[in-house]
């Protein structure tokens, strides 16, 4: 290991320039409140009236899987690289492995219906 003083200088430069920074806004930042800008803002205008009916919350379990898996299955690419060159049966081995957690993950939710729209 090196000298540890270079990592502690750049942590204290952090630590400074974020200080510097919230005093510099809490001095030269404006301070005339208004009910406007005092009002929570949650999308720019005033509702008319309730929405008819609710967004279903598939679309967002639809993405999050989809993260979910594309990230699993992203990470086979390097994987395999390694599986090439070095890893050999081992590696094997461990991708095996992988798949069958990855399988058991997606028999899973397919089971609980996170893939059926109604």
């Amino acid at each position: 290991m090196g000298d540890p003083l270079p990592i502690f200088l750049m942590v204290a430069l952090a630590l400074l320039f974020g200080l510097l920074v919230m005093a510099a806004t809490a001095i030269l930042g404006p301070k005339k409140p208004t009910p406007e800008k005092l009002a929570p803002y949650e999308c720019g205008i005033q509702e008319i009236q309730a929405p008819k009916r609710r967004f279903p919350v598939k679309y967002l379990l639809t993405g999050m899987l989809f993260i979910a898996f594309d990230i699993e299955i992203v990470s086979l690419y390097p994987l395999a690289v390694l599986l090439k060159d070095q890893l050999k049966t081992l590696g094997l081995i461990e991708l095996l492995i992988f798949f069958v957690i990855l399988m058991i993950g997606y028999i899973y939710v397919w089971r609980k219906g996170a893939f059926t729209w109604e």
